[in-house]
């Protein structure tokens, strides 16, 4: 991923009408480098301990990587923005007939957790499956930043969680992707083992701390999967607009 903090220097001497010509004129100076064809898909208000009300919107162009930004509702600065990419660059189609850039993001309220988290996702299509990449944003130290360095994949059976897992794990991140491919006759959407991970934050990152794989074979997304582990939850992408389109 490509993430880059924005500070604003403001000096002291600013007056009130000063920053009222910065506020009027905040598209075409924070957005001067947004191409005309890049466009805001999705965008809310969240409110995070430190920066405030904070507009976090998901932008989308054919043949760029699509990218989420934070922007300081009452200074209109760029916390940040952060290109979200994968290495055969299928988040980023040059054709949108087929295959259009897909970006979208929900927002996690939990009492484990300091801050709001964001859990963007975007799709790549293919045949008969397709690839998703999830990033997680959140407050760290009166920063807005990433939480993982790569985005983490899955396929259509597969699934992320954030959130309270268990007793025993706590408050974190578990995501899980089928294996294909391991047993003679398997075909693709027959039951399959699924690798499981976990991931817990700390020191304003998620860390991996379990990787395993499925005693047994299951069908479906893959999240009973997690029931030998003690986890009983649901794949938190079902509840992202258009991304869950692309689950069914």
């Amino acid at each position: 991923m490509n993430c880059n903090n924005h500070v604003s220097g403001a000096p002291s001497w600013k007056t009130a009408m000063t920053k009222f010509i910065w506020a009027s004129c905040f598209l075409a100076a924070s957005f001067a480098s947004t191409p005309a064809s890049a466009k805001v898909v999705q965008s809310s208000v969240v409110e995070f301990p430190s920066n405030g009300r904070v507009i976090v919107q998901a932008w989308e162009e054919v043949g760029r990587f699509p990218s989420m930004r934070f922007v300081s509702e009452k200074t209109r600065e760029v916390l940040l923005q952060c290109a979200i990419r994968d290495k055969d660059k299928s988040l980023a189609p040059e054709n949108d007939e087929l295959t259009p850039p897909i970006l979208r993001f929900r927002i996690i309220h939990s009492s484990g957790f300091n801050s709001p988290l964001i859990m963007s996702v975007g799709v790549a299509y293919g045949g008969s499956d397709s690839a998703f990449f999830m990033t997680v944003f959140g407050e760290v130290q009166g920063k807005i930043k990433s939480l993982n360095a790569r985005p983490f994949f899955a396929n259509i059976q597969g699934g992320y969680y954030l959130g309270r897992l268990n007793d025993k794990l706590g408050y974190g991140l578990v995501t899980w992707n089928f294996i294909w491919g391991g047993d003679p006759g398997e075909s693709h959407y027959s039951e399959h083992r699924y690798k499981e991970q976990v991931y817990r934050l700390q020191d304003g990152e998620l860390k991996l701390t379990l990787s395993r794989v499925s005693r047994k074979k299951y069908t479906g997304n893959g999240s009973a999967s997690l029931r030998e582990i003690g986890i009983r939850v649901s794949d938190q992408r079902r509840g992202i607009p258009r991304v869950r389109d692309s689950l069914d």
